[in-house]
C-alpha cells in the first residue's frame, strides 16, 4: 500500500482503543496486544473498513456496537474463532493483514482517523452511486464556469477601459455562450 501508517501512530491507536473501548471477546485484546508487542507483524497490519473483502482480515468490535462482536476472514470465508485468527496471524506473520475496528465515533476519533487506510479491496471510491458522481461533477463544472464568468466580466471591464472592441465582443460572446449553457443545464 503507499499510504505507509508510522509503527508508533498504529500502537498509540492499539493502546487508546484497548483502553477505552470495551470489547465483547477478551481474544480480541489478545489479538490486539500481540500485534502491539510484535512490531514485525504490527507493520504488516492495516486498519480499513470492510475486512471481509480482503484475502484476510479481522473484524474487531466494541461491546456497544451491533453485529457479531469478532470476525475472521481467509480467503472469502468467515470464521468466529478468535483462536483459529490468532494461530493464522502468529503463522503467517508475513503476510498482510487487514483490521477492521467498530465502535461508536470511530469516524469522528482521531487517534483512529490517523490509522485508517483504503482498503485496496473495497475503495471507498468504488462504492460512490453513480449519480452522485454524475451530480459532482456537473457541480464542478458548474463551479468552473462560474469562476470563468467571473474572470471574463474583470477582462471585460479591462477591454472597455483600453478601448479594445475586438477583445470585448469576444469576450461578451463567450460570456453568452456561458449563460447559456449554464441556462440549459438549469431547466434540467
Amino acid at each position: 500500500m503507499p499510504n505507509r501508517i508510522k509503527l508508533e501512530d498504529k500502537k498509540a491507536f492499539i493502546k487508546w482503543f484497548t483502553e477505552t473501548q470495551q470489547v465483547r471477546r477478551r481474544e480480541s485484546l489478545w489479538i490486539l496486544n500481540y500485534l502491539l508487542n510484535h512490531d514485525i507483524v504490527l507493520n504488516k497490519s492495516h486498519f480499513v473498513d470492510y475486512a471481509h473483502a480482503t484475502p484476510r482480515g479481522i473484524r474487531i468490535a466494541a461491546a456497544n456496537t451491533q453485529g457479531r462482536s469478532f470476525l475472521f476472514y481467509k480467503g472469502g470465508i468467515e470464521y468466529e474463532d478468535p483462536e483459529k485468527a490468532f494461530h493464522e496471524i502468529r503463522m503467517n506473520w508475513h503476510e498482510p493483514l487487514y483490521i477492521e475496528v467498530d465502535f461508536v465515533g470511530k469516524n469522528i476519533s482521531p487517534a483512529y482517523v490517523k490509522v485508517l487506510e483504503d482498503n485496496p479491496y473495497a475503495r471507498w471510491n468504488d462504492r460512490v452511486p453513480a449519480d452522485l458522481v454524475v451530480q459532482v461533477e456537473d457541480a464542478l463544472d458548474n463551479f468552473q464556469l462560474n469562476v470563468r464568468k467571473e474572470e471574463i466580466h474583470q477582462a471585460i471591464d479591462q477591454a472597455l477601459q483600453e478601448d479594445d472592441k475586438e477583445t470585448f465582443y469576444k469576450l461578451s460572446q463567450e460570456l453568452i455562450d456561458i449563460n447559456n449553457y449554464l441556462n440549459e443545464e438549469n431547466k434540467t
